[in-house]
């Protein structure tokens, strides 16, 4: 079985199975034609995730947005918009969603549609600053690994996962770890503020016999790959 994945812009994707179409956060980019019954999600409000405009998206479409949208949002009500807190499940037409925490703000997901595990990270990294005192980090690292920890017991096909190049020498730490703790068959990267040089580069350093790491190089990339 094929899928394909677009890396949208920032930390929105596309992913379109045989039968159904998932976009998470997205803001900009184009597009496609939404010719299957579609999904989009917002793991939650922070301006680089969500675009109320997908609320004008018309055609087969459902939209799931995390409740802290909601709650600083006034959005009008509509049939096809629903709402998720952390650490819970929803179906949604075919689409099963499995929420978790995130170190951060809002939500990560897992989603289940066509026979394919989907993770998105959301604002789930492991974020520690050059200025964070050694409490602040290990509180950080701690609260991110017990969130993979939880998230390892799911089968994840294709992955979304920050690579963000502000944190500097841990850019990669929380990409990793997710990668060899969650073993991903098909790992993305995502929230690199237009810096794809650094997907480049963590391709070319990574190694793992578990997971196939994809490095985009420009907006609305599209990747074609054999899935289960």
């Amino acid at each position: 079985m094929k899928a394909i994945v677009e890396y949208l812009n920032h930390s929105g994707y596309l992913v379109e199975t045989n039968n159904h179409i998932l976009i998470v956060d997205y803001v900009n980019g184009k597009l496609p034609k939404l010719d299957k019954p579609t999904l989009f999600v917002s793991t939650h409000g922070h301006e680089d995730h969500f675009n109320k405009e997908i609320l004008n998206i018309e055609g087969n479409v459902k939209i799931l947005l995390s409740s802290d949208i909601k709650e600083t949002n006034k959005l009008e009500t509509k049939n096809n918009v629903f709402y998720i807190e952390p650490n819970s499940r929803r179906y949604i037409g075919d689409f099963q969603v499995d929420t978790f925490g995130s170190t951060d703000k809002g939500i990560s997901l897992f989603v289940y549609v066509d026979n394919i595990g989907i993770f998105h990270a959301g604002d789930l990294n492991l974020w520690l600053w050059e200025e964070d005192s050694q409490e602040e980090r290990n509180k950080m690292t701690k609260d991110f690994r017990d969130e993979i920890n939880r998230i390892r017991r799911k089968n994840v096909e294709i992955a979304m996962f920050p690579l963000d190049p502000r944190l500097g020498k841990y850019t990669t730490s929380g990409i990793t770890y997710f990668m060899d703790n969650v073993k991903p068959k098909h790992l993305f990267p995502m929230h690199m503020w237009d810096d794809f040089k650094v997907a480049e580069k963590f391709k070319n350093t990574m190694r793992s016999d578990k997971t196939i790491f994809y490095a985009p190089s420009h907006d609305n990339e599209k990747f074609e790959i054999d899935v289960l």
